[in-house]
């Protein structure tokens, strides 16, 4: 039998020959879905498209994830999903955790289980993870291979308790950070920017693993920071000797959002650590058009996820917050399950510390989001996500906004333009303070929407 010649099939589609059976030549599709191109397994009897072996995808997918465990672990439960656990082994955590990974791989897909080894990347990273498991950290696991193959494997061991869960945003930034402070050429600027990193570590108002969007503006706002630094070593100046005509000099040329430094300064003067210094005004508002149409497109899709039951709540629900509320995606990203809520049968989300409430269609979408939605994991299966309302492909994180952006656009949804439409009607009928809270903006910028907008909200 050959594969993947050119010859004229003759099973009546076009294209490339994929396979060969008694002399007919079928298509890629034919020799995928025709029954006459698949064979009983000598293994488990199934039918399907066999190796040379005479070996069906389920039956190498297995003895490819027993090769992967020790012989002690898998004897027991060679035969997959219908195996008892193996009561006999030791009932250590240790053990427990690699009898629970190893029937989770045997429930995957045993077509995804033969790519990831044919693609050798991840599938080499876990074969060495495993290979002394009780052994194995973090800094091991970094250095197995590259960064996207390993967060994949990971996510897989820290999941079913072989590794210690990690915080990998915080973990990234903080060695990223070492390095950049360490490469400051004055010890004073350092320790300086050493104790301003702890500091704001310190004033976070909500616990637990630091987030994408959360680490994207710490390592912004660091860049700013080592940039104006660097300004001022260049003139031969460190942050406690530095003037105020040198800042202002460094804000001329600085990008546009150099107001970002504004927390370093301020508690730089606080700490004793600099002189009196203004630190640059915020930028404002330009480049956002406030108003306008929500959009014909925009339109169309809200009307949808109102009324198609069969789209997948979250992405109901991240439609409605886009293009009615004006919530930026990013904070869509980062509501937990524990920001839903359905009080005196009136659905609401939290956003700090106001609840929004949500119309009467959300409550079926809250309820099935409350009860738990699936969600797909890399190396096959599913788990039942309890933190996040958009859960990510990897351990303890959400999904990255730019993710939830691009399945919003697939729907016909303009992020952007949805939020300044949405945004120009809140602002008519909400006093600024509370606008800020709901779209996560500052007081200064909600006050000045409403100046620019004419109106003048009742206070009560």
């Amino acid at each position: 039998m050959g594969k993947n010649t050119y010859s004229t099939t003759t099973c009546g589609h076009p294209g490339r020959t994929a396979g060969i059976l008694s002399s007919n030549r079928y298509c890629e599709y034919c020799w995928l879905n025709s029954p006459v191109t698949r064979r009983q397994c000598q293994r488990c009897t199934g039918v399907d498209h066999l190796n040379i072996n005479r070996l069906c995808k389920r039956c190498r997918a297995t003895d490819a994830i027993n090769a992967l465990f020790p012989p002690t672990l898998t004897s027991g439960l060679t035969s997959g999903l219908t195996s008892e656990p193996a009561r006999h082994l030791p009932r250590s955590s240790q053990q427990a955790a690699l009898v629970d990974l190893h029937r989770h791989l045997l429930a995957a897909d045993p077509q995804y289980v033969l790519r990831l080894i044919k693609s050798k990347a991840a599938w080499t990273i876990l074969e060495a993870a495993l290979a002394s498991p009780g052994t194995l950290t973090h800094e091991d696991l970094d250095e197995l291979g590259t960064p996207r193959a390993v967060s994949q494997v990971r996510s897989l061991l820290v999941e079913h308790a072989v590794l210690f869960e990690r915080d990998e945003y915080a973990h990234r930034l903080r060695a990223w950070t070492v390095t950049q402070i360490a490469a400051l050429p004055y010890s004073s600027d350092q320790l300086a920017l050493r104790q301003f990193v702890r500091w704001r570590q310190q004033r976070r108002t909500r616990p637990g693993p630091l987030t994408n969007t959360t680490a994207a503006n710490d390592k912004r706002e660091l860049r700013l920071i080592l940039g104006l630094i660097t300004y001022l070593n260049a003139s031969n100046q460190t942050l406690s000797t530095a003037s105020q005509k040198i800042v202002d000099q460094w804000v001329v040329q600085a990008p546009r959002d150099a107001f970002r430094v504004r927390r370093f300064l301020r508690w730089s003067v606080r700490s004793g650590t600099s002189s009196p210094l203004v630190p640059p005004i915020y930028g404002g508002n330009s480049g956002f058009n406030l108003g306008g149409s929500i959009g014909q497109t925009n339109e169309a899709a809200l009307e949808r996820a109102l009324n198609d039951d069969s789209m997948n709540p979250r992405t109901r629900l991240a439609i409605v917050l886009t293009t009615v509320y004006g919530i930026r995606v990013h904070r869509i990203a980062e509501l937990r399950l524990e920001d839903l809520s359905i009080k005196g049968a009136v659905a609401g989300v939290h956003l700090g510390f106001v609840r929004l409430e949500l119309p009467a269609a959300t409550i079926p979408w809250i309820t099935m989001l409350l009860a738990g939605v699936p969600t797909k994991r890399r190396f096959g299966g599913s788990i039942h996500n309890t933190i996040w309302v958009y859960p990510g492909y990897q351990h303890g994180e959400h999904q990255l906004p730019s993710s939830l952006a691009a399945h919003l656009r697939v729907y016909g949804i303009s992020p952007i333009t949805a939020h300044q439409a949405a945004t120009a009607t809140i602002i008519t009928h909400v006093p600024p303070a509370v606008v800020a809270r709901i779209l996560g903006v500052s007081l200064d910028t909600a006050a000045g929407w409403h100046r620019s907008a004419g109106t003048h909200p009742t206070y009560r």
